[in-house]
């Protein structure tokens, strides 16, 4: 049977076009959500380390010395006030632990945004990632 000339098709040039089109999309979008995406893992760190420092302190606070390890800060428990309602004579308590185990590796460490575990020092009570570039935060 032969073509019927009402057919319409794509050519290799418009394939080729899409392609090039397709091609550079691909070449804009690729790196701006890398950036994004490290922005993020940065934002995400700031804010750990800053929930581990707190912690340290109440920590220090509540027992009068370091904890051990962050793992200690994650398995004790503390108690802490809340304020239920706008009556200044409704104070309550509620158990918290110091530390949430979250992203935790197979040993109950605790891992960064980057997946690396953090590095505590309890002699001086500091914490910091172990991920490269990030370790003076």
């Amino acid at each position: 049977m032969l073509p019927n000339k009402c057919q319409k098709g794509l050519t290799i040039l418009d394939t080729i076009v899409t392609l090039f089109f397709v091609g550079i999309l691909v070449g804009v979008v690729i790196p701006q959500y890398q950036k994004v995406a490290l922005a993020a893992q940065e934002a995400a760190l700031k804010a750990e380390l800053a929930n581990i420092r707190t912690g340290i302190q109440l920590f220090q606070i509540r027992y009068k010395r370091n904890p051990a390890s962050i793992r200690e800060m994650m398995e004790k428990k503390i108690l802490l006030p809340a304020r239920i309602g706008s009556a200044p004579a409704t104070w309550s308590f509620f158990e918290k632990r110091f530390l949430l185990k979250q992203a935790v590796d197979a040993e109950g460490g605790k891992l960064d945004a980057f997946g690396n575990p953090f590095l505590y020092d309890p002699v001086k009570g500091e914490v910091r990632s172990s991920t490269g570039g990030y370790a003076e935060w």
